[in-house]
This record gives structure tokens, sequence and C-alpha cells, in this order.
């Protein structure tokens, strides 16, 4: 990644720290300094992207059903 690209992605973790989307583990719970939670903004918009892909993909489609199976 270049230097320019890393700015970049330092400066969306940022914002996204500082509105609380995103909060990283090992502030929370002393774990890995590479992961992170969702806070409430963050669960809330994964829940959000999650609902419309799911919209999108199968009831917009005529030729689609949806199941919930443990082994397809």
């Amino acid at each position: 990644m270049s230097t320019q690209q890393e700015g970049k992605f330092q400066a969306i973790i940022s914002h996204a720290k500082e509105y609380g989307f995103v909060f990283s583990s090992s502030e929370i719970y002393d774990g890995l300094s590479a992961v992170y939670d969702y806070g409430p903004y963050g669960s809330e918009l994964k829940k959000n992207i999650r609902d419309y892909w799911w919209k999108s993909m199968t009831k917009l489609q005529e030729n689609i059903l949806c199941i919930d199976a443990a082994i397809f």
C-alpha cells in the first residue's frame, strides 16, 4: 500500500473511531490491535447494508427463493 493510500486509510479509521462506528478491540479488551469491534453506529450501518443486500438479492428478483439452512 502506498504512503498516500495508507494516510487515507488511517484518516478513515480515525473518523470512524471518533464518531463511534468502530472501536479497536485492544482499547476495550487488551486484545489484538488489528481487530475492531462495531460501535452503535457501525452496528446499525452493518445491519442496514445487510438488509439492503438481502432485499436486492432476494426480494427484487423473480427467479430467486430464500432459504436459511445449516447444510446446503
